[in-house]
């Protein structure tokens, strides 16, 4: 009984609509609670790095500004913004180390890349 149970509900509309629904947006990951000291400060070196050269204004706040800060950082070919980029990479927390070398900040490839992996294989 349970099992009819259970194969009715699979094929049910409204629980293939919440099952679709899942997919299509997929959880971004929280930025600030993972931020650590060190990680804000260079955070805030690049914010004001290209805030005074490049005039760059930040639309959103919290997570999504971060967002917007790097994908902003990510596109410049100055030395010291990416000098700052790196160092905010390498002093903040593991979790958002993997955010960056997964996510596509920069056209279709990951920002960081794990260049260990591919001198192995």
């Amino acid at each position: 009984m349970l099992k009819q149970l259970w194969r009715k509900t699979i094929g049910h509309p409204s629980l293939v609509a919440m099952i679709a629904e899942k997919k299509e947006k997929p959880m971004q990951l929280r930025l600030l609670p993972h931020l650590t000291h060190t990680g804000e400060f260079h955070l805030d070196r690049l914010t004001t790095l290209l805030t005074s050269r490049y005039g760059m204004e930040i639309d959103q706040q919290g997570d999504e500004a971060i967002r917007q800060l790097i994908q902003y950082a990510v596109r410049i070919q100055d030395k010291d913004v990416q000098r700052e980029l790196l160092l905010f990479y390498l002093n903040c927390s593991p979790v958002i180390q993997d955010y960056l070398r997964s996510a596509e900040l920069f056209s279709n490839h990951p920002f960081f890349n794990n260049t260990l992996q591919r001198d192995k294989d």
